[in-house]
C-alpha cells in the first residue's frame, strides 16, 4: 500500500521536471547551443545525484511547517501539488513547485487543524523573496566577469562557440545537481516518515538507507518529467521573457544554480559553519524565481529594454496562484478521499496533560497559570486541542507549539537488536551504542522522555546552547533522534504501557 500512496508524489517529480528543466537549459536550447535531447540527458542524471546526496536538506523545514502523518493525506497533499503544477505547466507558466507543496501543506493545517509553524513559513516566504534577488545579483556580478574576461582576451569566435557550449553542460550539470538537491524535498519530503523503503545493505559493505532510495526514485520521476514534457515550458523561460545570448544565457543559468545550492546543500552549510562563515538556511526555494531573478538582473544591465513584462506579468500571477490553488485543492480533495472514499487522511493523535507533562512544560518555560483547563486531561486529536489553546489569548503561536510537541503521545520501544541490524555502525558513537543497549526493551510515550534517559547515561546526547559553534553537533544529534523515533515507533493501534 505504502508504495500506492507513494504514486502522487512520484507524479509531482514529473511535474517537477516537466517545469523545472526550462529554469536549467532553457537558455542553452533557445541559443541553440545544445540540442534538447542531450540537455534532458545531463539534467536527468545530475538531477537523480543531487537528490540522493542532498536532496534530505529541505524536507526538515517542510516537516516543520506541517507533518502530514497518514499515508493517504500525505497521497493528497502531493497530488494536489501536482495536479496544480501540472495545470500551470499546461497554460505554459513556470510555477513554483516549493510554493506549491506549501500552499498544499497549509491547506492540510486548514483540514485537519493543525498547528502551523508560522517561523518556519516565515523563513520559506523569505527565501522566496531572496531568491530572486540573490540571483539577480549573482547575474550582474558573473555577467560583468565574463565581459571583462572578454574584452581582455583575444578569443576566436569558433573557439568562443566551443567555450560557450562546454560552459552549457558544466554549469547545466551544476544546475541539475543543485535543483536535485533542492527541490527533491518538495516532490519526496513528506513521505520520510511512510517510506516504504527498508534500508539495505550490499555485500555487508555497501549500505542504502530507505530515505536514499526514496529520494532516488523521486529523482527519476523528475528525470522523466524532463525527457516527456519539458520542452514545452523551455521556450517561455528561455526566449518569451527576454531574449538571450549565449553569454548572457550562460550567467542566468550559474546564477540560479548557484542560489539553489546555496538553499539546498547541508554539506556546504556545515563547511561554512566550520569555517565561522555566515549561512543561508536550507530551504527548498523556487528554480523559477530564480531563474526570473536572473533574467531580470541582466535584463537591467542593458536598461530594461527588452524584456517583456507582458510575460513577467503572466509569470508573477503564476506565482501567486501557485499556494492558492494547491491549498484549495488540497482541502477539497482531502474533503473527497476522507468522506467519499473512506480513507483516513490525519492519524489520531492523542495530547497528555499529566503530572510529568505539566512539569516539562514549565523547565521549558511555558506559564503554567495559563494551563489550568488543560491541567489533568487528555485529548484525542489536535482539533480539540487547538480549540481549547486558541481561547487562551496570552499564549503566543511558540508556546503553543511547545505545548502541542511536549504533550503529544509518541510510542516508542527501543529494539537494539533491531537498530544494530538495520543501521550502519557508525550511525552512533561507540557510547551512545552503549546507552542504547541499556535501554533495550524501554517504552515511552514522549520522545522528550527518551532523550533525558540518554542524557543521563551520557552527555554524548545532550542538545548543546545554540550558536553557530554547536549547530552541527545538534543538526547531527537532531538526524540521530529522528532515526530512533523512525526505527522504534510503536504503530498507533498497538497497546503499549504508559
Amino acid at each position: 500500500m505504502g508504495f500506492l500512496f507513494l504514486t502522487s508524489g512520484l507524479f509531482l517529480g514529473w511535474s517537477l521536471g516537466a517545469n523545472d528543466h526550462g529554469n536549467v537549459f532553457g537558455a542553452a536550447v533557445q541559443t541553440k547551443m545544445m540540442r534538447f535531447r542531450f540537455a534532458a540527458l545531463i539534467g536527468s542524471i545530475f538531477v537523480v545525484l543531487g537528490a540522493v546526496m542532498e536532496g534530505s536538506g529541505g524536507a526538515a523545514t517542510l516537516n516543520q511547517l506541517g507533518s502530514v502523518n497518514a499515508p493517504a493525506g500525505t497521497f493528497t497533499v502531493a497530488l494536489a501539488t501536482a495536479l496544480s503544477v501540472a495545470l500551470m505547466t499546461k497554460l505554459k507558466l513556470p510555477v513554483s513547485t516549493s510554493q506549491a507543496i506549501v500552499g498544499a501543506i497549509i491547506g492540510w493545517n486548514l483540514f485537519s487543524d493543525m498547528l502551523t509553524d508560522y517561523s518556519s513559513l516565515l523563513r520559506i516566504v523569505t527565501s522566496w523573496v531572496a531568491a530572486p534577488i540573490l540571483a539577480g545579483l549573482f547575474a550582474f556580478l558573473i555577467y560583468h566577469l565574463f565581459r571583462h574576461i572578454l574584452n581582455n582576451t583575444k578569443i576566436h569566435l569558433l573557439h568562443l562557440d566551443n567555450y560557450n557550449r562546454w560552459g552549457f553542460i558544466i554549469v547545466g550539470a551544476f544546475g541539475a545537481y543543485s535543483l536535485g538537491a533542492n527541490n527533491i524535498a518538495n516532490v519526496v519530503g513528506i513521505f520520510e516518515n511512510i517510506s516504504p523503503f527498508r534500508d539495505l545493505n550490499l555485500f555487508n559493505t555497501i549500505h542504502i538507507s530507505g530515505i536514499q532510495q526514496l529520494y532516488f526514485w523521486g529523482g527519476v520521476s523528475v528525470a522523466v518529467g524532463i525527457y516527456t514534457y519539458s520542452r514545452k515550458v523551455i521556450m517561455t523561460v528561455g526566449s518569451d521573457l527576454y531574449k538571450l545570448s549565449p553569454i548572457t544565457g550562460l550567467a542566468v543559468v550559474l546564477a540560479e544554480s548557484l542560489v539553489l545550492f546555496l538553499f539546498g546543500s547541508r554539506g556546504l552549510q556545515h563547511l561554512l559553519l566550520s569555517l565561522n562563515l555566515p549561512t543561508i538556511p536550507l530551504v527548498p526555494v523556487s528554480a523559477t524565481q530564480a531563474v526570473i531573478g536572473a533574467v531580470l538582473g541582466i535584463g537591467l544591465i542593458k536598461g530594461g529594454r527588452n524584456i517583456n513584462f507582458n510575460t513577467l506579468g503572466k509569470i508573477s500571477i503564476g506565482w501567486i496562484s501557485a499556494p492558492l490553488l494547491a491549498g484549495i485543492v488540497t482541502f477539497v480533495l482531502l474533503f473527497f478521499v476522507q468522506n467519499v472514499f473512506e480513507q483516513p487522511v490525519v492519524n489520531p493523535i492523542t495530547y497528555k496533560f499529566h503530572k510529568q507533562e505539566m512539569m516539562e512544560l514549565e523547565r521549558r518555560g511555558v506559564n503554567l497559570d495559563l494551563l489550568t483547563e488543560v491541567n489533568g486531561r487528555t485529548y484525542n486529536s489536535q482539533r480539540e486541542l487547538s480549540i481549547i489553546l486558541d481561547g487562551i489569548e496570552s499564549l503566543s503561536q511558540k508556546d503553543k507549539l511547545t505545548i502541542a510537541k511536549v504533550s503529544e503521545v509518541q510510542r516508542l520501544q527501543i529494539d537494539y537488536e533491531k537498530l544494530r541490524s538495520k543501521l550502519k555502525p557508525d550511525t552512533f558513537t561507540d557510547m551512545q551504542w552503549s546507552n542504547l543497549e541499556i535501554l533495550d526493551g524501554r517504552t515511552y510515550i514522549h520522545m522528550w522522555q527518551l532523550e533525558d534517559d540518554l542524557i543521563l547515561l551520557s552527555d554524548e546526547w545532550e542538545f548543546k546552547p545554540k550558536s553557530r559553534r554547536t549547530q552541527i553537533f545538534n543538526d547531527k544529534l537532531s538526524e540521530k533522534f529522528n532515526i530512533i523515533f523512525s526505527q522504534c515507533q510503536i504503530p498507533p493501534e498497538t497497546p503499549a504501557a504508559d
